[in-house]
């Protein structure tokens, strides 16, 4: 086994040379003129209106979401006949169907936490048939629906 002075010596020529003082000093007053000029701790006063604001905020929120509920934006719900809702013991479930009118293939998409998934586009439409026992009047129930399926992707 050889003396541990010459093992040292050999690692020693591994190491690269260190960089000069001046160098140092050059890269140094280079990063400090990249960053630019410090920035002032500038810390704004509250004015007390922060209240006001977040009220009016939550009132135009709670606003618009009233209108959704009233006003739905999903067009393509429709029902063929337009009836008084009766007591739900009058109305008898006859049939349902669910069906799968288009897919398309949307790509894949990476989620925030890093995982690929590929997208598919649906396009769905449920149909409920009920008859009212009273009148004995079908009504055929449609709701088309857009959903976004997505599936994990394990191999590439």
């Amino acid at each position: 086994m050889q003396a541990p002075d010459p093992i040292e010596t050999i690692l020693a020529r591994l190491m690269p040379p260190a960089l000069s003082q001046d160098a140092q000093v050059e890269i140094d007053a280079m990063i400090d003129e990249l960053a630019g000029p410090e920035a002032e701790k500038v810390v704004g006063i509250s004015s007390g209106r922060w209240l006001v604001r977040a009220v009016i905020g939550g009132g135009i929120a709670a606003a618009v979401g009233a209108m959704i509920a009233i006003f739905p934006m999903n067009s393509t719900s429709r029902v063929s006949t337009v009836l008084p809702m009766p007591a739900a013991s009058e109305l008898v479930l006859i049939s349902e169907s669910a069906r799968i009118d288009s897919m398309t293939d949307e790509g894949w998409q990476e989620n925030p936490d890093g995982s690929a998934m590929r997208a598919l586009r649906l396009n769905a439409v449920e149909e409920n048939n009920v008859r009212d026992e009273e009148s004995g009047m079908e009504v055929l129930i449609s709701e088309a629906r857009e959903e976004i399926l997505l599936m994990p992707i394990s191999a590439f």
